[in-house]
């Protein structure tokens, strides 16, 4: 997961995609959710809005208080529909739902 995130740091997506994939199938949620931010973002990958949504709610569904992932993927699923992306229509009742959830877990925006 290091190795993961250097690669985000130093901006080299594709090499943090391929470490990322194989530790986010086998339900590490850290890793799902920079999988999902990638996918979100476009970054070394092409952008797939279902799938950066299906990856940040298996995080968010979680609760995980540690490092705020739950609030952060809520946060994220906020952000995404605001404007939508590939695939996924904006909605301004999922905008409100999901960052409605994101403060319940303690994320402050």
């Amino acid at each position: 997961m290091l190795k993961a995130v250097e690669e985000i740091d130093n901006k080299n997506y594709s090499a943090a995609f391929e470490l990322l994939q194989p530790l986010a199938e086998a339900g590490n949620p850290t890793a799902q959710l920079n999988l999902a931010t990638l996918y979100h973002l476009g970054l070394g990958i092409a952008a797939d809005g279902q799938k950066a949504i299906d990856l940040y709610l298996k995080v968010a569904k979680q609760n995980i208080q540690e490092e705020h992932l739950s609030s952060l993927a809520y946060h994220n699923l906020s952000t995404l529909y605001i404007c939508g992306g590939p695939g996924v229509a904006p909605s301004s009742d999922k905008v409100e739902k999901y960052r409605r959830l994101s403060q319940d877990l303690g994320f402050g925006m």
